[in-house]
């Protein structure tokens, strides 16, 4: 039986779903929100894991959910595949394991094979299906049951961890994801609560982007725009021992002046100052900007994301043998 390359693994998060996948493996496609989605991961052969959830307050039949789930699976077998073989029942997994009183695991096999769960997770209220794909040679039951076992499908101590190609961050439980940019020279997310905003992004190649200007200047460019109807000021200082920049601003809007001081003076909440950091990280030759619109006695969350927004810290990966 052939041997996957799991030496090294990395942490995949979304919507509140965390887990621990090999190296090189990543987000094929993902649709939906908290309450709702799906996502696919990808290794450079095939696809690898698929995960679909679902908010379901209340009772719901597992089993029938598993059941449809498999089905939809046999009918989407493509001219010239060999038929899949489901079994249902199996032995994957232990409700203790996985926290659940309801458990209901599955293998397949056809040109490929796949090992997977159906369970109601009482604490965020969603069905969870997730299947791991394998080829015909490689041990994927034991790939499964490592993946699915270690997952976990809800945010712990008040924050949501969101990781994927390599930018890996954190913020409170709630703000939810209202944008996200997964490309090649930009991973960025976006996120919204109570008219409050945050913006968490990481550029690469810094060295090209840098190489004719300084920091404040490409800072200037690129993160103007991301917030918009305020005035920014840029000034010069250091993170984690990284040549960084604190950015900081307020509303040009009168009218949105006279909003946060009737606000105030009601002793109520408004989203009024922009608080940011940026920063060059040399050692991963990227760029990270941490910021967001908050009220005044929120801009600390900048502080707290930075915390949880490694940048070349080798902790962020895990060794396996």
């Amino acid at each position: 039986m052939a041997n996957l390359d799991t030496t090294d693994w990395q942490t995949i998060a979304w919507q509140g779903i965390t887990l621990r996948v090999p190296e090189g493996w990543n987000i094929g496609a993902i649709g939906g929100d908290r309450l709702q989605g799906y996502m696919r991961i990808d290794s450079a052969e095939m696809p690898r894991i698929e995960i679909k959830w679902q908010h379901s307050p209340g009772f719901i039949d597992v089993s029938q959910v598993v059941d449809k789930y498999i089905g939809e699976m046999q009918k989407k077998t493509k001219k010239g595949e060999s038929p899949v073989e489901v079994r249902r029942d199996t032995d994957l997994l232990s409700k203790r394991k996985m926290r659940a009183k309801t458990l209901i695991c599955f293998d397949w096999k056809s040109d490929s094979t796949g090992h997977g769960a159906g369970w109601y997770c009482d604490r965020c209220e969603r069905m969870m299906l997730v299947q791991v794909m394998a080829k015909p040679d490689e041990d994927g039951e034991a790939l499964a049951r490592e993946i699915i076992g270690d997952m976990e499908d809800h945010s712990r101590g008040g924050w949501t961890r969101w990781s994927a190609y390599g930018l890996d961050t954190a913020v409170p439980d709630r703000f939810a994801l209202t944008d996200q940019k997964l490309m090649a020279g930009l991973i960025e997310f976006k996120f919204e609560s109570e008219g409050e905003d945050i913006v968490i992004g990481r550029w690469g190649m810094a060295n090209v982007a840098l190489k004719s200007r300084e920091l404040a200047s490409w800072a200037r460019s690129e993160i103007a725009g991301r917030h918009k109807g305020v005035t920014l000021t840029y000034e010069d200082s250091e993170y984690l021992g990284h040549p960084a920049l604190t950015v900081t601003g307020e509303h040009t809007s009168p009218i949105t002046r006279i909003q946060v001081f009737i606000m105030h003076c009601l002793r109520k909440p408004f989203a009024e100052a922009i608080n940011g950091r940026l920063w060059h990280c040399e050692d991963d030759n990227k760029i990270f900007y941490v910021g967001g619109l908050f009220d005044a006695n929120n801009v600390v969350f900048v502080d707290q994301i930075c915390e949880r927004t490694p940048c070349h810290d080798p902790s962020s990966k895990r060794k396996r043998g």
